[in-house]
């Protein structure tokens, strides 16, 4: 679970559609306050988005990476729903201050109420903060190729609450819609997961009840409580 809702935030705010380019003449740290400010302002102007995703993971326990597929639901300001159909369904929400895990195939559920400390971290490692505010916590390295390439940033994390789970995230921005497209993190212990993201729609009306889970006769529900390494 932790792992799922660590991104939760990272496509917020952002329009499907071309956007003013950056200006020619800006270099170095100027180009990188611009892009900053280009894309927390289309953070600010998204109220719903929706996005089929698809997962990779690497981890040293496993033989090959693994993929998952599914769609990605997000509604200001802070409820996240994965809808995962393959390799097999899951549903992982977050919303109203609790994380939920449901495998409908092992009728099972696991509920965590997320305080205000560890939603916070989820908002800080997921970007769900405005990319702006991201720069008290990361230093930020800005990579452009040029042309028709799409621009890349590189998040350090600068803060002992957030180094203790995160050594870097990297983010692929589409150079015409200034938006995230897809989103790498590597957790402290050297595990990977990817994230990229298509069909992306904004500010399309979204109904609450996809942000509540009622389950089928006979699902475990089972409590569980986040501690403060988690």
């Amino acid at each position: 679970m932790r792992r799922a809702v660590f991104l939760c935030g990272i496509l917020v705010g952002t329009l499907a559609v071309a956007q003013e380019p950056l200006p020619p003449e800006l270099r170095g740290a100027q180009k990188l306050t611009a892009l900053i400010q280009r894309v927390t302002q289309m953070q600010a102007g998204t109220a719903t988005l929706q996005a089929r995703f698809e997962q990779r993971k690497t981890s040293r326990l496993l033989a090959e990476p693994s993929v998952s597929r599914g769609r990605f639901y997000f509604k200001a300001p802070d409820s996240v729903r994965w809808e995962y159909d393959a390799p097999r369904p899951m549903t992982v929400l977050l919303a109203n201050g609790v994380a939920i895990t449901y495998r409908p195939a092992e009728k099972r559920a696991e509920r965590v109420e997320v305080g205000r400390m560890q939603r916070r971290i989820f908002r800080f490692i997921g970007a769900a903060e405005p990319l702006d505010r991201l720069k008290q916590h990361f230093s930020f390295t800005f990579r452009d190729p040029g042309a028709e390439g799409n621009y890349t940033l590189l998040l350090t994390p600068t803060t002992h609450m957030i180094k203790k789970r995160i050594k870097q995230v990297e983010l692929e921005i589409d150079r015409q819609r200034m938006m995230p497209i897809a989103v790498m993190y590597e957790e402290a212990d050297g595990d990977t997961t990817a994230y990229r993201f298509t069909d992306v729609v904004i500010n399309k009306p979204l109904d609450d009840e996809l942000f509540r889970l009622t389950f089928p006769h006979g699902v475990e529900v089972v409590e569980l409580k986040l501690g403060s390494e988690e």
